[in-house]
């Protein structure tokens, strides 16, 4: 039984990124197969196109699993979050952005970094409305921005 100040989250599904990945994983095959038929030298741009194909590969590899991980739990203490089995310090937050209005996606920006990392990226799954409110509410308190913006997040 969840309390109310915990909330189901998961991963968002980053469907976008998989078809982007998987277009252009496509796209570098396409060129490795055309390079490798045109000489049979391996030249630098062949190892170059492979280490590519490899690097996206791993990162489609991470991206599905990450869509199919299952729900973790989101609970709001008075000073601190607790995220994906990781407690966050509310002086740690440089601020809560939300991307979307249709199903949401939650980053918390940490203040040493530019970006959000992945394990601080989710999703709602359950409630909300109410977790929003919370989760808004909590960063009033601690005196950290909630805004609605565009965020860049880790793979």
């Amino acid at each position: 039984m969840l309390q109310s100040n915990e909330f189901k989250i998961k991963n968002p599904s980053g469907i976008v990124q998989i078809v982007c990945f998987i277009i252009l994983l496509v796209m570098m095959l396409r060129i490795a197969i055309y390079d490798t038929r045109q000489d049979n030298s391996a030249s630098l741009l062949t190892y170059v196109i492979y280490g590519w194909i490899l690097v996206i590969s791993i990162v489609l590899v991470i991206n599905i699993c990450r869509s199919f991980m299952k729900t973790s739990l989101l609970r709001i203490n008075p000073e601190s979050l607790f995220i994906n089995g990781r407690t966050v310090e509310a002086n740690q937050i440089k601020m809560v952005m939300v991307r979307g209005s249709f199903k949401p996606i939650l980053g918390i920006k940490p203040k040493n970094n530019k970006i959000v990392p992945i394990h601080l990226c989710f999703r709602f799954l359950d409630d909300e409305d109410k977790g929003m409110k919370e989760l808004s509410k909590w960063a009033e308190e601690n005196q950290i921005p909630f805004i609605h913006k565009q965020f860049i997040r880790w793979i």
